[in-house]
């Protein structure tokens, strides 16, 4: 049996299970073959069983109670934190705002959690990577250990809440992972306060970055293959959006150093600042400049300088620039 053949059974079984969990599982698998590479294919094989006996474990996995546990006691029960230095690999980091310190943490069963802390006042989740040697995947080890098993396609989830206080710096980082601040922990879209920090980081590779209702001094959101948006946030001291593919976008009182960045997709700038509170520098390669709905008539680069304190720069090569400011 080919490794193709062995996916297309495999996708064929799981037709009874959702069907984004489905295609997570056929990618999970699909990326574990091409890994251990084609020599390796019949061990894969092996290991794994036939597509029919694999399947029943995923939809076993797929049908039970996911297990969720608290990431430390020491957050979980309340200890307060006035920053977030999260750093993980293959999950999403959800921050929600409610009325309470708290960590939770919805791993597969087996796959091994990052570590929980709080020193210095800050709440620190790490997760160090694990090298893929596949002399030790056919061991035996494989499956019961850090990858986290037959369960592994199912993306892990971290969700931190905070009360509504002032908080210091916020950093987040994830690889193969989204990063979401746009919700608050009672479900209720309409009750999302501000949350208010000095500064927020968030660094994505795979995954999209999505924040909201945030007032900070200053904004950094660094992304690769996934989109940025950044709705109604204050910015007093500056706001960097970049990514590489997908689009950026940015609303809110943005005022400073303002660099909106793109290499293949869009780029919007929705402030309630006037434009003449900015000098503003537009530049796309292949694509078009409208300010306030009115295209501009230069080719590629943009220049509108004002006697202005705060500076606005956004750029892509592939994608249409639109900024939108107070009249």
């Amino acid at each position: 049996m080919t490794t193709n053949e062995y996916l297309a059974r495999l996708k064929s079984c799981l037709e009874c299970i959702d069907a984004s969990e489905r295609e997570a599982a056929v990618q999970f698998y699909t990326e574990y073959f091409e890994d251990a590479g084609e020599e390796n294919a019949e061990k894969v094989m092996a290991e794994l069983g036939s597509p029919e006996k694999l399947a029943r474990d995923i939809i076993k996995q797929s049908v039970g109670s996911a297990p969720t546990s608290p990431a430390a006691e020491t957050a979980a029960c309340g200890e307060a934190f006035t920053g977030i230095h999260a750093e993980t690999i293959n999950a999403k980091l959800i921050l929600l705002r409610g009325n309470e310190y708290r960590v939770d943490l919805d791993f597969p069963e087996g796959l091994k959690k990052p570590t929980v802390s709080i020193r210095d006042g800050v709440l620190r989740i790490e997760e160090k990577p694990v090298p893929k040697h596949f002399t030790s995947i056919f061991d035996g080890s494989f499956w019961s250990g850090a990858f986290g098993g037959r369960n592994a396609w199912r993306q892990s989830v971290i969700a931190i809440t905070v009360p509504d206080v002032q908080f210091e710096d916020f950093w987040l980082e994830t690889v193969n992972g989204t990063i979401d601040i746009t919700k608050s922990a009672s479900g209720d879209a309409a009750a999302l306060p501000t949350l208010r920090l000095s500064s927020l980081k968030c660094e994505a590779v795979n995954g999209t970055i999505s924040v909201e209702g945030i007032s900070a001094d200053k904004i950094h959101l660094e992304n690769v293959n996934g989109s940025t948006n950044a709705t109604d946030c204050t910015a007093t001291a500056g706001c960097h959006c970049e990514t590489v593919n997908g689009s950026v976008k940015l609303t809110g009182s943005i005022r400073g150093r303002v660099h909106l960045e793109s290499v293949n997709g869009s780029v919007a700038f929705n402030t309630t600042e006037k434009l003449e509170q900015f000098n503003c520098e537009f530049d796309t390669m292949s694509g078009s400049v409208y300010i306030n709905g009115e295209k501009q008539s230069r080719k590629h680069t943009t220049v509108i300088s004002n006697a202005a304190e705060s500076k606005l720069k956004a750029e892509t090569m592939n994608g249409s620039i639109r900024a939108n400011f107070a009249m």
